[in-house]
């Protein structure tokens, strides 16, 4: 679905962020235990409680963990929670040649439950022992996957513009969009690093950290999901210079 503005993604553990994410102004809503690593899985118990709470609000995802545990994870059962449209799955630890072939059997897994993989790269897939971004761009271009998320597996070690400079990130976002594909940008993303991306090639923009009153294992607030939103409504059309005055204006009273 083609939008004004990026999206902006929210992801929350429980029925109660749900809530506050969707009255901060969230697009999408997405399932992750931030204590279970970069694409931590919540349980079916708890996607079920915010399937119910969300409705017809907005769509909802999940992460899933890492592809490497898929075949054996707790996780496959969110793949029976009715109303999960997307799953995402890690690439750490799959630097090995056949990663591909794993990738296209845990999407056939995910499509046979009526839901769609997200195509997740890692920025810093050095440190994760993952694939090249450029390697899941080619993925998802064959294997039909509508988005590619572009995530840091260390949330130590900064945001993703820490990792990449503005312009690399941008080479890779115009890579997904001439394969066909839709752009989701995560990975620590505080107001200062917001500030910097290339909005024109982002379709969503996906949140944790930023939007939890604390680290990002705290709770999600909606005070700080209006504040994020209030950017993205900046972004819209405008200049990368415009959002930085916009939230250099809004004082630094958030980050991820």
């Amino acid at each position: 679905m083609m939008t004004t503005r990026p999206q902006l993604l929210v992801s929350v553990r429980d029925a109660w962020e749900a809530e506050e994410a969707l009255a901060g102004g969230a697009d999408w809503i997405d399932l992750k235990e931030p204590r279970r690593g970069p694409l931590g899985a919540v349980s079916a118990a708890a996607a079920r409680e915010v399937v119910a709470c969300v409705g017809e609000r907005a769509p909802v995802s999940a992460a899933a963990g890492e592809l490497g545990d898929w075949p054996k994870a707790t996780s496959r059962e969110l793949l029976d929670v009715a109303g999960v449209s997307h799953l995402k799955l890690g690439l750490a630890g799959c630097r090995d040649e056949s990663w591909e072939g794993w990738w296209r059997a845990a999407q056939q897994d995910v499509a046979a439950a009526g839901k769609q993989l997200v195509a997740a790269a890692y920025a810093d897939h050095e440190i994760a022992r993952a694939p090249c971004p450029a390697a899941v761009v080619r993925c998802a271009s064959r294997g039909g996957a509508a988005w590619v998320l572009v995530d840091t597996f260390d949330k130590s070690a900064g945001a993703i513009v820490d990792h990449w400079s503005v312009n690399k990130l941008a080479k890779f976002l115009r890579s997904v969009r001439a394969a066909g594909r839709r752009t989701v940008v995560a990975g620590g993303l505080n107001c200062n690093a917001m500030a910097q991306l290339p909005w024109n090639l982002v379709d969503m923009a996906a949140v944790r950290g930023a939007a939890c009153r604390g680290p990002r294992e705290a709770s999600v607030c909606r005070e700080r999901v209006a504040e994020l939103a209030k950017i993205l409504f900046v972004a819209a059309g405008v200049e990368r210079s415009t959002v930085s005055s916009f939230v250099n204006s809004r004082g630094q009273h958030f980050s991820g």
